[in-house]
């Protein structure tokens, strides 16, 4: 009887041991289980805020090229798939909802960063354009242009600034600077030309006497030199929507003149009368034209840079190839980043798929589309936007965005603030 009760006794030690190790292995296989319920949850949390804020920052009033690449980081972390596995073996399965969760967070702070800085500058745009708005207003009464040309501009002075005390998004402060874009560009051709008006036209024409000696040839080309300036600035104000319908109706008056002018004088009176115009336009685009822009030109693929409509750099480009042209349209340099690693947001396989490909500078404009160096080019400028012959590079054109040679990236990205315009034609 007492070796059968130690038997018992040891078997009993035993199954305690056994069932202790159970339960332990099972509190852990719960424990495990409960963490990726958690990890899961935080993911979802996560994941709802960045949704949440994607809606806010749209509503508020950036644009969908402003947030383009941001929905496509959101779904490069969404369509992740979590690898397999179940408690006590996933850990993987937790790490990659923490990793989820943490990406998703800092795709938050990203984009409430961003609506801040678009909200500081769309701000400081909108008061600097109705300061500059109200100070034409009463430089155009200083040099005398008549009441009838200012009685329509006057009231919007009070509306717009009721306007301004009142906007508190980047939706509003856009809009106001869309509702003084057109009467600025009204009243500085107004300024422009009466400026002209109480200028001596005929201090142009001397100068020109001066040169042609009295010579009909001279005088002539002088006209046609004259025709052709103020016919190219009238271009670029056409690009930066500027309305140059005044100008642009003197201008094709003095042009029909031209072609039936005969004798000196009337081409010396003609070209005088066009370089004013000339010069009329030349301080309105000054006035009227931003600090700095960049014009992009598909046909002639060439960026030139304007700083208030001046040209002060240029250079060829290679644009989208077939098929992913560069968009066309006005937009402006949202972000900068150096250095950035191109991804593919095509599979392996498409035909446009490409590997990573490093870039030492990127300046984004239109969502996924940026300026950036490219060192596998050797060929830039009209034509390289197809398929072509290149021996020492890429042979076609880009998958939509702007490729600049890498000698001239350099200045264009020291000259570049962010917010500046960048207009593609």
């Amino acid at each position: 009887m007492t070796a059968l009760l130690s038997i018992a006794k040891r078997f009993a030690i035993h199954a305690g041991v056994v069932a202790a190790g159970f339960a332990l292995v099972l509190g852990f296989i719960l424990i495990q289980d409960q963490r990726e319920v958690v990890a899961q949850s935080a993911y979802q949390s996560a994941r709802q805020q960045a949704l949440d804020e994607l809606t806010h920052a749209q509503a508020f009033g950036m644009t969908a090229s402003e947030l383009q690449d941001l929905r496509r980081q959101d779904r490069t972390i969404v369509e992740a798939t979590a690898p397999g596995g179940s408690a006590p073996f996933n850990r993987a399965r937790i790490d990659f909802f923490n990793q989820a969760s943490s990406q998703e967070l800092a795709l938050v702070g990203l984009l409430k960063d961003r609506e801040a800085s678009l909200l500081g500058q769309t701000r400081t745009a909108a008061q600097d354009s109705l300061v500059h708005f109200i100070g034409d207003l009463s430089r155009a009464q200083q040099i005398g242009v008549d009441d009838a040309s200012l009685k329509p501009l006057l009231p919007l002075a009070g509306s717009l600034t009721r306007s301004l005390n009142q906007a508190t998004s980047v939706l509003d402060y856009r809009d106001l600077s869309l509702q003084l874009k057109a009467p600025m560009s009204k009243l500085a051709l107004i300024i422009a030309d009466q400026q002209t008006t109480n200028a001596v036209a005929g201090q142009f024409a001397a100068q020109v006497a001066a040169i042609d000696h009295g010579d009909p040839v001279i005088a002539s080309k002088s006209a046609n030199d004259a025709l052709a300036q103020v016919r190219s600035d009238l271009k670029i104000a056409g690009l930066f929507q500027l309305d140059v319908s005044v100008i642009q109706a003197h201008v094709d008056g003095l042009a029909a003149q031209m072609a039936s002018a005969s004798g000196t004088a009337a081409f010396e009176r003609i070209a005088g009368n066009l370089k004013a115009r000339g010069q009329e336009l030349q301080g309105a685009m000054t006035s009227t034209l931003p600090e700095k822009a960049i014009v992009i030109s598909l046909k002639d693929q060439l960026l030139i840079a304007y700083e208030r409509g001046q040209p002060v750099y240029q250079t060829l480009v290679t644009t989208g190839r077939p098929g992913l042209e560069t968009d066309t349209g006005t937009f402006k340099v949202y972000s900068k980043q150096s250095p950035f690693t191109m991804h593919s947001p095509w599979p392996k396989g498409s035909p446009y798929w490409y590997p990573d490909t490093p870039v030492r500078t990127v300046m984004w404009f239109d969502g996924g589309a940026g300026i950036h160096d490219s060192s596998w080019r050797a060929y830039y400028g009209p034509g390289t936007q197809f398929p072509h012959y290149d021996p020492f590079g890429d042979d076609n054109g880009s998958h939509g965005c702007v490729n600049v040679p890498p000698r001239n990236m350099p200045w264009l990205w020291s000259w570049t603030p962010v917010g500046t315009p960048v207009i593609v034609y």
